[in-house]
């Protein structure tokens, strides 16, 4: 049952205390504001309380606090006073304790953010991953993970990260060297991951992980300059119409054959190509859309990618119906079809072709194909008459300027699109019907 006493001043006190049904609290005779609180299971906590120095109530008058010390008998009689008088120091001098705690442990969780690893894959997580591809994304986690990381992150036996330097405290030149390290083997990538530290710094210091952007001290002219090359693909037709039979008479793979066959109808990036869905394909109106979140360009004011499909386009896809059309996607995995085709399937069959002489101007790749299309469009706008904006609507490109999106990002260019892919289909049919050229 509860004493009849409300304070206690020994050790040989406390210990007789008894729980109760209730529970109660007694205050210490000797330490004005420490307190035990007797729960009904029988466990002793001890409480300080205090009134703030700097905190007021609605009334204007000292706001009461309470902190606790640990339980009873871990924390000794003696403990629990010392820490009480070491506690009242601090408040004499202006300084609440409980907000001394609560920046204490703010610092602690924000050290605890602000590793360079977690830094980095918050950033990516909520800004990179809002406005890219899904291979993007996964590019600059593996750019990361590969070519920084382990200058500045600490693993255990199986590579899983420990813990990595604070943000904070990674100087200029640690990030230089690194850049340098990587530029020997692939400059592009140095001066790419160079801009995306900058990103990482400026989102870095938006946060509170880091006050000054080390970015700026570091000049692209320190790394090797990058010879720009245009992308390789096929604009010579009789190369052109070769390659398209080639597909035709690809036996390697089903999927990867019409995958390939309807890529120079529709010049989908590689990620659009090989996660196309069954869902996004109107064979009615003979459309495909694609959601804007999973396009290059994500940005939630433009309306969904879609693109018209013609006859030939329509025809590809009845072919393949039949072998994929009991999954989700398309282009099902050649091993897993339970998962997308992998990209590199559709590029590993061009090479396979012969399709990977540069110099000689045979060279494609999924990418290529979008090249392709635009380059031979320009050079045949004089038969099609298409304008410049359905030229680019057709391959998802959209205008840079922010100022002049923002009065044509609603505009719609499917009627236009439709007559262009069906000059484009037109011209493609001519071109297979070229003599064969033998590619080397």
């Amino acid at each position: 049952m509860k004493p009849n006493k409300t304070t206690f001043a020994t050790d040989r006190e406390i210990k007789a205390l008894k729980p109760a049904d209730k529970e109660y609290i007694l205050s210490d005779t000797l330490t004005k504001g420490l307190q035990l609180v007797v729960r009904v299971d029988g466990g002793k906590q001890w409480v300080f309380r205090y009134s703030s120095p700097i905190l007021k109530d609605k009334q204007g008058k000292a706001l009461r606090r309470r902190t606790g010390f640990g339980t009873y008998p871990t924390i000794s009689l003696e403990i629990a006073r010392n820490r009480a008088f070491e506690l009242k120091k601090e408040i004499a001098i202006g300084i609440d304790p409980l907000e001394v705690k609560q920046e204490l442990k703010s610092q602690i969780e924000l050290d605890d953010k602000s590793q360079f690893h977690k830094v980095v894959y918050q950033w990516i997580d909520e800004v990179i991953s809002k406005k890219n591809a899904t291979e993007t994304i996964k590019d600059k986690k593996r750019t990361f993970e590969r070519d920084l990381f382990g200058y500045f992150c600490t693993y255990d036996e199986e590579r899983n990260i420990l813990s990595s330097k604070p943000i904070k405290e990674i100087h200029h030149s640690e990030i230089l060297k690194a850049l340098k390290e990587k530029s020997i083997t692939a400059k592009e990538t140095a001066r790419r991951l160079l801009a995306d530290c900058n990103r990482l710094w400026v989102f870095a210091i938006s946060h509170g992980y880091c006050d000054n952007n080390i970015i700026a001290n570091i000049s692209r002219e320190t790394l090797p300059s990058v010879e720009k090359k245009n992308l390789a693909k096929i604009t010579d037709e009789k190369i052109l119409g070769q390659l398209l039979r080639d597909i035709d008479n690809y036996k390697n793979s089903s999927i990867v054959r019409n995958a390939l066959r309807l890529l120079p109808y529709t010049m989908l990036r590689a990620q659009n190509l090989t996660t196309l869905r069954w869902e996004m394909i109107d064979f009615e109106n003979k459309i495909l859309t694609i959601p804007r979140n999973e396009m290059k360009k994500k940005d939630e004011n433009l309306n969904d990618f879609i693109l018209p499909l013609t006859d030939t386009a329509i025809s590809i896809l009845k072919d393949i119906q039949p072998i994929t059309g009991w999954s989700k996607w398309v282009f099902h995995g050649v091993a897993n079809f339970h998962k997308p085709m992998s990209r590199e399937s559709c590029n590993k069959a061009l090479r396979i072709m012969g399709y990977d002489n540069a110099i000689a101007g045979t060279k494609q790749t999924i990418h290529s194909f979008r090249g392709t299309f635009r380059s031979l469009v320009e050079t045949y706008a004089h038969e099609h008459k298409a304008s410049f904006e359905v030229k680019e609507s057709i391959i998802d490109h959209h205008e840079k300027s922010a100022v002049v999106r923002a009065y044509t990002h609603k505009a719609n260019y499917t009627q236009q699109a439709r007559e262009l892919l069906e000059w484009w289909e037109r011209f493609l049919d001519r071109i297979k019907a070229y003599e064969r050229v033998y590619i080397s």
